[in-house]
């Protein structure tokens, strides 16, 4: 066989191979545009879009702001302090408010001893042995004893005249008109010492009445006064942790309503996210979501499953010139875990990616979204 012959043997044999390799290639090529044709309406994907976020409480933070003016006499807390409920945070001092309070408790004892004096009286119209606690009222009860003493040293003289006039009236030696005239001398002094006890009675009476409204009067101040006092103490409203503590040492004044810091709550956590205006529309509440804490290594730790709870009917601007609507979403655990079950706390104030699953497409779908985001002009133009 001559060398030309040898070479196109050899031509004919490499085209049957290359020809059969061919075949199959197209084949397979076929099969498989064929398969990814029938799989476009069957296989469906999450179709999801993501937001930035941060880890905050349920409750907004509160600001220590005294409602009343004094100056600072203790401190108890300090920056990144826990507290709770009810603990006191500083005190605060009034010299007028102190002043008030030392009147009114003189008032008082003043007014309590009033009252003291003025029942012991009007019960039994003398001062007791021992005496009364007020000089005005033990001057009184002086004075009405002396009186008293006086008309009756009076009433015993007419009653020794009536009697002997009686005895001389019966043996005829005087008128019965001088008789009747000691008679009524007499009757009057009786009737004025009733009167005058009577009349000291009333008053007393009178005065106890006063004393005793006075006496409510001012322990309603003092109530009063103990409330506004309490104000001049700070405590904690809700449990938390001490944030921003302004410079303010024991000693330092402070004017009512001056911010002194804050207390960001415990409690559970919730992630709030800033969604862009253009992805708003489909977010709703219920919707599920996960996220991708920036403090975790995801590959490592996973994701957070959660659920939109809250979604802003208005928006806020970010930076001052980026609107954004604000999406608060529920966690369905406060943390992470690692396959070796270590658990990594979430803690407030951690930076987050939320992955909001918008709606679940086919291959199909997506791609007659693409090719009419191309094609149609209405798209084009808009753009």
């Amino acid at each position: 066989m001559s060398n030309s012959e040898h070479r196109s043997d050899f031509a004919m044999e490499y085209l049957h191979q290359f020809s059969r390799t061919n075949r199959a290639i197209y084949l397979c090529s076929l099969v498989a545009l064929l398969g990814a044709a029938v799989a476009l309406p069957l296989v469906s994907l999450n179709v999801s879009t993501q937001a930035s976020g941060t880890l905050r409480p349920l409750a907004e933070k509160t600001e220590i702001r005294p409602l009343v003016a004094g100056t600072i006499t203790r401190q108890y807390v300090r920056e990144n302090q826990a507290v709770r409920k009810g603990d006191t945070l500083l005190v605060l001092q009034s010299a007028a408010m102190q002043a008030h309070l030392d009147l009114n408790q003189r008032q008082q004892t003043e007014k309590e001893a009033f009252v003291q004096d003025l029942e012991v009286l009007v019960r039994g119209m003398a001062a007791p042995a021992g005496g009364l606690r007020t000089q005005l009222y033990g001057q009184q009860a002086a004075q009405f004893s002396y009186q008293q003493q006086l008309l009756r040293n009076q009433l015993s003289k007419s009653a020794r005249e009536l009697a002997t006039n009686r005895r001389l009236y019966a043996g005829r030696v005087i008128a019965r008109i001088e008789l009747e005239e000691k008679a009524f001398a007499y009757r009057k002094l009786l009737d004025e010492i009733r009167v005058q006890a009577a009349t000291q009675r009333s008053q007393w009476q009178a005065d106890l009445n006063t004393h005793r409204a006075d006496l409510a009067e001012l322990r309603g101040q003092r109530q009063k006064l103990q409330q506004e006092q309490r104000l001049f103490a700070l405590t904690a409203p809700v449990n938390g942790t001490v944030q921003q503590i302004a410079g303010k040492y024991a000693g330092s004044y402070v004017q009512a309503g001056e911010l002194l810091g804050q207390i960001s709550p415990d409690g559970a956590l919730l992630a709030e996210c800033y969604v862009s205006p253009k992805d708003i529309g489909y977010m709703h509440v219920g919707m599920p979501v996960r996220f991708q804490v920036d403090a975790f290594d995801y590959n490592q730790w996973g994701l957070v499953e959660g659920q939109v709870t809250d979604v802003a009917r208005d928006f806020v601007l970010v930076n001052e010139q980026q609107p954004v609507f604000k999406v608060r979403c529920r966690l369905q655990r406060p943390y992470l875990e690692l396959q070796n079950g270590y658990r990594g706390s979430l803690r407030k104030g951690m930076t987050v990616r939320g992955r909001f699953l918008l709606a679940r497409r086919t291959l199909w779908q997506l791609l007659f979204d693409k090719a009419d985001n191309w094609f149609n002009p209405t798209q084009n133009g808009a753009a």
